[in-house]
Formats: structure tokens, sequence, C-alpha cells
């Protein structure tokens, strides 16, 4: 069994700027996740096209983290879920110290900066499958934050069309969570499906702060929801501790569709979260 100290749960913050200086560039979703394709291709080509390949469960996300107009760096937020991606990201982002290569788009980028200790970003950090189901501290009341566009497949209607839920129900977030931990995590960690689903099936929406947003992407644009949920838990402590432990994950795994290319950044707020392994 994996050693609880062992990390294979990474959040990195890579701060760019525009390398002839002037104001940030617009980063979609696709532009952002072709950044990071370019900075494993640099170092691990053949890792770069796995990654690209349509395959379901992807070890990563990305997403530009929110700014405002006074900010001078664009901040791309990326995190590892498998331990295989550590040492070649790693390794590309200290190649960059030395030989910067990267492109938003058409403007090129300077690294100035990579957060990913606990305590160096609000989003950067580390930890373990293992290391969050020890430490998981079953709460009845949980409120997630949404911060980019979240919207989660629901399938397909009977013309074929995918079909996406636009609102944070339990069994929509939870299910999301469920489907991508038992995809991702180590296999004497997973969820059992049946109970979490009957934890969800008790859950209640207690309080929501919500909008539709729109994230825009080569394909199109693609409208999702943003803002805060709170989700009040059956009493078993049981099901209180499936549910609290995807809501900790969430912060790595993201909800939704296309967490690789900027929607379904999430977090669990409201108390102290564990960013570290411990």
């Amino acid at each position: 069994m994996q050693n609880i100290t062992d990390p294979d749960l990474y959040a990195l913050v890579l701060q760019l700027a525009p390398a002839a200086g002037g104001p940030l560039p617009d980063a979609p979703g696709h532009q952002v996740q072709a950044l990071f394709f370019e900075l494993v291709r640099q170092v691990n080509p053949e890792l770069a096209n796995d990654l690209h390949a349509d395959a379901a469960g992807k070890p990563f996300t990305v997403a530009t983290l929110p700014r405002n107009r006074r900010d001078t760096l664009l901040e791309v937020r990326v995190a590892l879920l498998a331990t295989p991606l550590w040492q070649p990201v790693v390794q590309a982002l200290l190649q960059q110290i030395a030989r910067p290569a990267l492109r938003l788009g058409s403007t090129p980028l300077l690294l100035r900066d990579v957060p990913g200790t606990p305590g160096s970003h609000p989003w950067a950090g580390f930890d373990s499958y293992a290391a969050l189901v020890a430490a998981v501290e079953p709460a009845p009341r949980l409120t997630l934050e949404f911060v980019t566009p979240t919207a989660i497949s629901q399938g397909t209607d009977a013309r074929g069309r995918k079909k996406l839920e636009l609102l944070p129900l339990p069994g929509a977030v939870f299910g999301a969570l469920l489907r991508r931990w038992n995809l991702l995590a180590p296999p004497a960690f997973y969820l059992n499906a049946d109970m979490v689903a009957a934890a969800w099936a008790e859950t209640l929406i207690s309080e929501y702060q919500i909008q539709t947003r729109t994230e825009y992407m080569k394909s199109g644009p693609q409208k999702g929801f943003v803002g805060h949920c709170t989700y009040e838990l059956p009493p078993d402590p049981a099901q209180q501790e499936g549910l609290t432990l995807l809501a900790d994950a969430a912060f790595y795994l993201g909800v939704g569709a296309k967490t690789t290319r900027g929607m379904g950044l999430c977090r669990r707020v409201g108390q102290a979260t564990r960013r570290a392994v411990r």
C-alpha cells in the first residue's frame, strides 16, 4: 500500500508575464491547456502526446485564476494527479529559467515564479490520496466554492447531444467527484459508489450564491456556474465521511467537464482544509 507520506497530488501556480511587457493577454481554456502541453513536450514529447490523447480520467487539471485590472502576472493553476507527472513538469519548469519558451496564443511569456508549497499561495500545495483518506473528518455541513465555470456531464439526449448540468445539485457535484476519484485514486482507496450515491440522495442544499458564466474555447462558448453552495449532509457518519472526503479532494480533482481546459476549478471553504501531507 502507498506510504501515507508520499505525495501524489500536486498543485502549482505558474506566475507568468508577457515577455515584451504590456497588458496581460486573454487566457481562454484551450490556450492554457496548449501552454501546459507545450511545457511538458519540451522535456518529454511522448508524455505530452499521451496526455493530449482523448481519454477519460486525465491526470491533471489546468485553469487560469481570476484576476483584476491591477494584476501584473497571469496565474495558471496546474494540478498533477499522478506521481509520474511530477518529475517531468518540474524539469520543464526549471528549464524555463535558463531558456524561456512558453506562449499563450501568440504572446511569448516569461515564468516569474511557481508557488507550489503549502502556504505559498491559496491554490498551491501537495497531498496524497492516502493522506486525504486518513485525515478526513466527517462534517454535517460543508461549502464548496466553484471558481471557474463548472458544467457537469449528464450523458447525451435522444439526439446524441451532450447534456450538461448547470446547477450544483448534490448528485451532479458529488457524482462527478466520485467518478474522478475512482478513476485516479489507487484501488485501495476506491469509494463504494452505492454508498456515496445513497449519501448524496439524502443531502440537501441549504444556501447558495450561484450565477452562470461563459468560458470561451476553440470549440465555442461553454456555459457553467460559479459561486458558493452549502450542503447539509445526512446524519450517518459513514455517509458524511465519503462526501467530506470528496469535498476535500475537489481542491485537486476539479469538478465536472473540461477541467483540463479551465473549467471546474473548485475548493472546500469555511474551515481549514488540508493541502499538505502531515
